[in-house]
């Protein structure tokens, strides 16, 4: 399959490794040294069960690559609106598009663009970042879930899914893709939030009883959210994802690393869309409004 990664950081580069190294016709959209050290020396893998670098295309220019099967959108979503219109040489008559962001907007953002019929929203578990540039390094193995909004399964839905899978890319195919976004959303926007607030990771901080309090709190912001705006949520959700938590690997989100790292952050896309989110419905939000008054100084970044 011929498929383009946008945005070959953590997340993309690890998938568009993966997906190269088992024979597919790969393009990484990258910028800066990370771009050039993957044209110079290939990009390296390194995962829990081994290692490994595969040559792969790379490029800063969509427009370098032209029409492909399949795009995995992996950009951070404060570049959304300026990179959404420079996928359209990619776009051919049948080019499908995973958006594999953080948030539960995205997909809609994409759609307006570039047709909605061409989107299926996807949710990514894992941690992987750039260790140093043209390295990835996965501390908890990928898994993702996708699917189609109108149908419950699709041709094109199984071809991708088969393309993951024998990439040994763990994959799912999800009758209701949106559930899964929130899913995913209600834990990962209380997580980066609390996580980049404390400026602790998640292994060491809810050791703390006062902090699993209000990482729980937070989730039951985001959760009723979702529940009042119609996603079908399991109101245990919130319990069941901390127990889950408790059984990872040390992990860092990605937001937490940008804070740390003095970098520009998703902090719109995740607390602050949980604030206006529950605005438009009628949710009070106070433990993600405190996260996004502490955090709010350095949401663009700082000055190293």
């Amino acid at each position: 399959m011929r498929i383009a990664i946008m945005g070959a950081g953590g997340v993309g580069g690890c998938l568009g490794g993966l997906l190269a190294k088992a024979g597919n016709d790969v393009s990484l959209i990258a910028r800066g040294e990370h771009l050039e050290a993957i044209r110079a020396n290939g990009l390296k893998l390194i995962r829990p069960d081994g290692e490994f670098v595969v040559k792969v295309d790379a490029t800063d220019d969509p427009a370098e690559v032209g029409p492909v099967d399949l795009i995995l959108y992996t950009v951070k979503t404060f570049h959304n609106r300026s990179v959404i219109t420079t996928l359209k040489p990619l776009m051919g008559e049948e080019t499908s598009i995973i958006s594999l962001q953080n948030g539960v907007e995205s997909h809609e953002l994409l759609g307006s663009v570039l047709g909605p019929s061409n989107i299926l929203p996807g949710a990514y578990w894992a941690s992987a970042h750039i260790q140093t540039p043209g390295i990835i390094s996965e501390d908890v193995l990928s898994k993702l879930s996708f699917g189609e909004i109108e149908v419950t399964e699709s041709l094109r839905a199984l071809d991708i899914r088969k393309v993951f899978r024998d990439a040994g890319i763990e994959a799912d195919i999800s009758t209701d893709p949106v559930q899964v976004l929130w899913q995913k959303f209600v834990v990962h926007s209380s997580l980066a939030g609390i996580t980049s607030a404390a400026q602790t990771r998640a292994c060491e901080l809810l050791k703390f009883p006062d902090a699993r309090k209000m990482f729980l709190d937070a989730m039951e912001e985001a959760l009723a959210i979702g529940m009042a705006r119609g996603i079908d949520l399991s109101e245990n959700l919130a319990q069941e994802s901390l127990e889950w938590i408790d059984t990872l690997p040390d992990f860092q989100v990605s937001m937490h690393a940008d804070f740390e790292a003095g970098r520009v952050t998703e902090l719109d896309a995740l607390s602050g869309a949980v604030i206006r989110l529950g605005k438009q419905i009628g949710v009070k939000t106070p433990v993600h409004s405190f996260f996004y008054s502490v955090l709010l100084p350095h949401k663009d970044g700082r000055a190293s």
